[in-house]
């Protein structure tokens, strides 16, 4: 679904901006995590496995879907989770939880190894290979990449811009592959403090399919603070956004994305007339973990 956003801002600068809602998906984990899933979950059928192994924090977006598709697939869910098993008490943890997803809890420094050798996830959890299939932090690898990919034939406008957060950068490659062919340019929002790195991970990803000309911008100015982190004048815009549009946005990636194009649409970045289309991630989950939630209206 594409809905169009009017604010006093895009009006001013004459830009048509619309948000591709694809956290209308579905009510728990709709945006780019199951579209990161389908392929994955497919692969792990066909390699006959029973069970999917991933990793991720405690307020994941990526935990709370992959123990859901999992489970419509009648697939076996395990992750490993970043921090102490307290942390078992908050309400994404606890969803998975009755979904049906097993958890393993590891210190930072084992996350890290994980992320710097994917197999230690099998020893760390005592899972094995035989059984289960691996999914990277985020859920980003080559499987992902098809899935998100496909996203960008469902939007049946011209278009010039197309703006996402971008977290591990399984969303930012899934786009650059799916615009390859389509005259516009990709407009990208790190949710992570020094997050340029990113930039080189998707081209490893990508290969040929990497195209630096289709990268009109890639920002890590717009993270208030760092990943997972929340200043009061995000959570002011987050609220008056859905004021004016009735669109929840999330505190880790689309909040901090709008606030970013927004801002650079008012500085005059892009020419009059131009088409913006910008994709809503979905996660408005991870509101839970947050105390004050000033967006209730």
């Amino acid at each position: 679904m594409l809905q169009r956003i009017h604010t006093p801002v895009t009006d001013k600068a004459d830009i048509t901006l619309y948000m591709k809602r694809d956290d209308l998906i579905h009510p728990l984990y709709g945006g780019n995590k199951i579209r990161k899933l389908k392929y994955n979950v497919q692969q792990c059928l066909r390699e006959g496995k029973t069970g999917l192994l991933t990793c991720g924090g405690s307020y994941s977006n990526h935990i709370i879907a992959t123990a859901a598709y999992g489970k419509e697939h009648g697939l076996k869910t395990k992750a490993l989770i970043r921090g102490e098993e307290l942390l078992i008490e908050n309400p994404t943890l606890k969803d998975a939880a009755a979904l049906g997803m097993e958890f393993v809890f590891v210190s930072r420094e084992a996350y890290r190894s994980v992320r710097e050798n994917p197999e230690l996830a099998f020893e760390l959890s005592h899972s094995d290979k035989q059984e289960w299939y691996f999914i990277p932090e985020g859920g980003t690898n080559v499987f992902a990449v098809a899935g998100v990919a496909e996203l960008v034939s469902e939007i049946e406008i011209h278009f010039n811009y197309l703006a996402t957060p971008c977290g591990t950068g399984g969303t930012f490659a899934g786009l650059m592959k799916g615009i390859k062919d389509i005259d516009c340019k990709l407009l990208v929002f790190s949710a992570l403090k020094n997050g340029d790195y990113i930039i080189d991970e998707v081209a490893d990803l990508l290969k040929e399919d990497f195209d630096e000309s289709k990268l009109t911008l890639f920002t890590s100015d717009y993270v208030f603070g760092g990943y997972g982190k929340m200043k009061p004048e995000l959570m002011d815009f987050v609220k008056s956004f859905k004021q004016q549009t009735g669109i929840l946005l999330d505190p880790i990636y689309n909040g901090k994305m709008m606030f970013g194009l927004l801002d650079k649409i008012e500085s005059g970045y892009f020419k009059k007339g131009s088409v913006i289309v910008a994709l809503h991630t979905g996660g408005v989950q991870a509101w839970r973990g947050v105390k004050e939630q000033p967006f209730i209206v």
